[in-house]
Order: structure tokens, then C-alpha cells, then sequence
């Protein structure tokens, strides 16, 4: 999810879900001008792994409020990412609407470490059974 009021990375990303090729695992990370341009330390935590039935279905999600971002996958929190108020507005851009991208990346340094994309790896595919949001009253 991306901050819909300002530019990358000062509107913050919310990623519930990278997957990389056949990894039984994926990433989840939240970036924004303070854990891309000013943080050396990771803290607090931006990112995170969490298993993953690779061949099966699988639910992702994070449950978002003005303190903390809560990720999960299959029901089950797997990182916490809280709001310090002392690290200010670059640590947390997160008070603001934000839309949903929904891609898969065939290509790229991360995606296929130092080589070419692997033709023998076609046709690739990603299905979605449904996306839903909440707000709580």
C-alpha cells in the first residue's frame, strides 16, 4: 500500500506481501523516509519473514491503527511495527489514505538475484481469491 497524499518514500509503503520466485517464505516491510533515508539501526523493526504454504492459499493482512501496524499471514501476527512519537512524522506517514497495488514482478535485481530471468519459469501466474478492508466504528 502506498501513502496517496505524498511521494515514495515520504508516504510511506506498507508491503503485506513480497514473495520471491519458489521461496516458502515472504516479506513484509514498511518504508518511509525514516527506515530508507535515516535509519541505520533497523529500529525499530521495519522488516520481516513469515512462512508460507507455497502451493496453497494463504491470507495476508496487517491491522493498522494510530499507534502500530500489526502484520499477519494466515491469521497469525508475524511483526509489529510501532509509532515512536519521538522519531517524528518521517517515522510514521501513516495517518493518511493509502491504495492498494496488486503486481508480480517477473524481473529485477531482487526478484533474480544477479541472472536473467529464467524463461523455463513461464507462464508465470498470481492469483487472487479477494482483497478487504475494515475500519473499526
Amino acid at each position: 500500500m502506498l501513502g496517496a497524499e505524498k511521494g515514495w518514500p515520504a508516504g510511506g509503503e506498507i508491503d503485506l506481501m513480497e514473495h520471491l520466485n519458489f521461496e516458502h517464505k515472504v516479506y513484509q516491510t514498511v518504508h518511509s523516509e525514516y527506515t530508507v533515508k535515516i535509519d541505520k539501526t533497523n529500529t525499530p523493526k521495519k522488516s520481516g519473514t513469515a512462512e508460507i504454504k507455497r502451493d496453497d492459499w494463504n491470507t495476508y493482512g496487517c491491522e493498522w491503527d494510530a499507534e502500530r501496524i500489526v502484520f499477519t499471514v494466515n491469521g497469525k501476527p508475524t511483526l509489529t511495527y510501532p509509532r515512536v512519537p519521538a522519531l517524528g512524522e518521517k517515522q510514521w506517514p501513516f495517518d493518511q489514505p493509502c491504495y492498494f497495488i496488486l503486481s508480480m514482478q517477473i524481473g529485477g535485481k531482487w526478484v533474480n538475484g544477479s541472472g536473467p530471468t529464467n524463461p523455463a519459469h513461464y507462464p508465470a501466474g498470481m492469483e487472487i481469491d479477494w482483497v478487504r478492508v475494515y475500519r473499526p466504528k
